[in-house]
């Protein structure tokens, strides 16, 4: 905190300084634009390349940096609250991951959110031993952010693993400015953020990014009346562990001299939660506290041979981390009395734990990335990006030393931990324009792998522009790899004994989709049908047939053997239909309606993703009102009803569970609000947020679900007030 105070005054020294940016629209002339100029609107997440919008080989929704201030997005979870095809399965998902998010229909498993890829000016920034993204949605911050572009669909020919599902970009600002922030808001939650762009020569300039987040979150056994008329109580010392807290830290700090640029990425996360969805079972799963610090160190260097042939030389080094004091209580265990010592006939209990609930875990990945790309414009309406990356990866399955066990701090312990793998592809896409109205695209990707077989991606699209119509036709195919922890992660427990398989093949998405879009000055309305075939799916822990004998201490058991195995196949299909409109000068308003269907298959045995936590329909609105000063933004949510097969059929959970053994999610519905005033002093703005404005008492899922974790309780009504500072 004392950084980021002296990073304030910096940025308030700052105020006398000239920075000659570029002079942004004001909201008037925003409102102004036409919602067809939007659809020209540049973007380089697709094709790694700078193209209009309705150029992307992809189906491709982009967030300026006037929605965002418009409709008061505060953090990524909630722009992914207002898109078609993600939806929201916890705010508060596994105790790792933070936020879990499915996109079309394709559910995150162990390794949360991992079925898109999500980067920040083009670096990655999900984890590169594929363990997905340990750190939760609300980890980004959107002060310094100019646009979102959320690309959907596969993009492994140009990405590689992991663009399975889709892609998120966060392209930050490149105008120069300087600006800070601060807001107060329910369960003690405080942002503090400071942003600053100066270009200082020609060729020259750098870019700061500071942003902090403290929050309490919300106490179930004070805020939700369910808990409140619960019959079971939790006794001391475990009361004070009944709520969730968060205290996260970003830092984007970037220079570019001349050719070269050089960027740092800093996530520090820490977050403690109690999970539970019973009132009288409230504490028989666990309560946590998670810590993480990730770091992305990244430098390229750009060179024009010609005007028409332009390369780029980058390397990446990650670092991502779990704090030793990461570690879980099982509250289960709280009805343990102690453990019987027959040295000196004493009791032993944990006198911060009950006793073997503590669980520490720990998690590393050190990882390099080098490569070049080549952008080439071999003629006005022919184009080709090609490259080739080398990846290099250094990491420590998810592990966990055993109820009682101790932290795992020491370099000796690490290196016996740690697996290495290597990965290196060659791609190239060619994309050719014929006259004004049709264009074409064609390309694919050879990846090369230590810890897996060969794959090779392909992608093709065609499009047709005719005036306010634009049509795209596009089959595309990604892959995902198996994570380090699914490859490598071994367990002995008096329950199972899960072995390593180094024998997975990578999970294969192949997408074909439509894509319609109608624009005019004031009108848009488009609508999307796509069909994904899935195969190889990862299962993680199943059983393989086999059983063995397993010590532990003095004592031995017969167990079941376990594995991650290559056994799910599936598809997915679904449309969506989105429409955005301009009522006169001062009212926008924007619905999509977002429909999913399609089945996994495990053991021969079809299962629909509706009884997978996949709700089948999801609608999004929003209403924008701007009178002189005063803008006001209100935004609607439903999600339908889901389901989940839950093995406690014979547990104390059974009572919540249907006559066919689901466990059931009702319908939710949420609205949220921002009224704000703008530049009531030339560049400062204050903004009031209220979400969840019925205070709907709903339930989110942890990705384990059907092994019986509860039901999570989301977030009731919450308030945030603050002020925007821009000088």
């Amino acid at each position: 905190m004392r950084s980021l105070i002296i990073f304030f005054l910096f940025i308030v020294g700052c105020y006398s300084i000239s920075f000659g940016q570029e002079k942004e629209p004001t909201p008037e002339e925003i409102l102004q634009m036409s919602l067809e100029d939007l659809m020209n609107i540049k973007v380089t997440t697709s094709a790694k390349s700078e193209q209009k919008a309705w150029e992307a080989s992809a189906r491709v929704t982009v967030i300026t940096r006037d929605m965002i201030n418009k409709r008061g997005y505060r953090d990524l979870l909630d722009v992914l609250q207002d898109v078609p095809f993600f939806q929201i399965q916890s705010q508060h998902g596994h105790w790792t991951k933070g936020a879990i998010i499915n996109l079309r229909g394709h559910r995150s498993g162990d390794s949360g959110n991992n079925k898109f890829l999500i980067l920040m000016d083009g670096v990655k920034l999900s984890d590169d031993a594929e363990e997905g993204l340990y750190l939760g949605m609300r980890s980004f911050p959107l002060n310094g952010i100019e646009q979102i572009e959320i690309v959907y669909g596969p993009n492994s020919t140009l990405y590689g693993r992991d663009a399975y599902a889709g892609m998120i970009n966060l392209i930050t600002r490149k105008t120069d400015y300087a600006a800070a922030g601060f807001s107060y808001g329910t369960y003690y939650s405080r942002t503090a953020y400071a942003g600053l762009r100066k270009k200082f020569s020609e060729g020259v300039s750098g870019m700061l990014h500071l942003s902090h987040y403290k929050s309490q979150e919300q106490d179930p056994t004070r805020r939700s009346v369910t808990y409140q008329n619960r019959h079971v109580v939790p006794s001391h010392p475990y009361t004070e562990r009944f709520f969730r807290g968060s205290n996260n830290l970003f830092l984007n700090l970037a220079l570019q001299v001349r050719r070269f640029n050089f960027r740092y990425i800093l996530f520090d996360t820490e977050g403690s939660e109690t999970y539970g969805g019973n009132p009288d079972l409230y504490v028989t799963e666990y309560s946590t506290v998670a810590a993480q610090k990730n770091q992305a160190l990244y430098a390229d260097f750009s060179h024009s041979f010609t005007r028409k042939l332009i390369s780029q030389l980058y390397y990446v080094y990650k670092k991502y981390e779990f704090d030793p004091k990461t570690a879980n209580l099982y509250t289960d265990d709280l009805n343990r009395t102690g453990y019987f010592n027959p040295t000196d006939s004493s009791v032993v209990i944990d006198p911060y734990y009950a006793y073997g609930g503590r669980k520490y875990y720990y998690f590393r990945t050190l990882a390099h990335k080098t490569g070049i790309k080549l952008t080439y414009r071999i003629r006005p309406n022919l184009k080709n990006v090609s490259g080739v990356d080398v990846n290099f990866v250094r990491g420590i399955p998810v592990i966990s030393e055993g109820k009682g066990g101790k932290p795992i701090t020491g370099n000796t312990q690490r290196r016996k931990l740690e697996h290495e793998f290597y990965t290196a592809g060659f791609y190239s896409e060619f994309s050719y324009r014929t006259g004004q109205n049709f264009l074409f695209s064609l390309g694919g990707r050879v990846d090369m792998n230590s810890n897996y077989q060969n794959t090779f991606m392909p992608r093709m699209a065609a499009i047709y522009r005719k005036g306010n119509h634009i049509l795209k036709a596009i089959f595309s195919r990604g892959y995902l790899a198996p994570s380090i922890t699914q490859v490598y992660f071994q367990s002995i427990t008096t329950f199972s004994c899960i072995r390593t398989n180094e024998n997975l093949r990578p999970e294969k998405n192949s997408s074909l989709e439509l894509d319609w879009n109608f624009s005019t000055d004031h009108t848009r309305f488009s609508f999307n049908l796509f069909y994904n075939n899935l195969k190889d799916g990862i299962a993680e822990s199943v059983t393989t047939g086999d059983s063995t004998f397993i010590f532990v201490g003095e004592d031995s058991f017969y167990v079941p053997i376990l594995q991650s195995r290559n056994l799910r196949d599936g598809y997915r299909w679904g449309f969506c239909l989105e429409w955005e409109k301009q009522v006169g000068k001062n009212w926008w308003i924007n619905a999509n309606y977002a429909f999913l269907a399609g089945e996994d298959k495990f053991h021969g045995t079809a299962q629909p993703i509706a009884d997978n936590l996949i709700a089948p329909h999801i609608v999004n609105a929003g209403l924008f009102y701007q009178w002189k000063k005063l803008s006001l933004y209100s935004g609607i949510n439903w999600m339908s009803k889901r389901r989940i097969k839950s093995f406690h059929t014979t547990t104390p959970y059974s009572i919540f569970l249907d006559e066919e053994g689901f466990l059931n999610f009702d319908p939710v519905l949420l609205m949220n609000i921002n009224l704000m005033v703008n530049n009531l002093y030339p560049g400062l703005n204050f903004y009031i947020t209220v979400k969840n404005l019925l205070d709907s008492e709903y339930y989110g899922q942890t990705i384990n679900a059907a092994w019986g974790s509860p039901k999570i309780l989301q977030d009731l009504r919450r308030m945030e007030v603050g002020f925007d500072y821009e000088f």
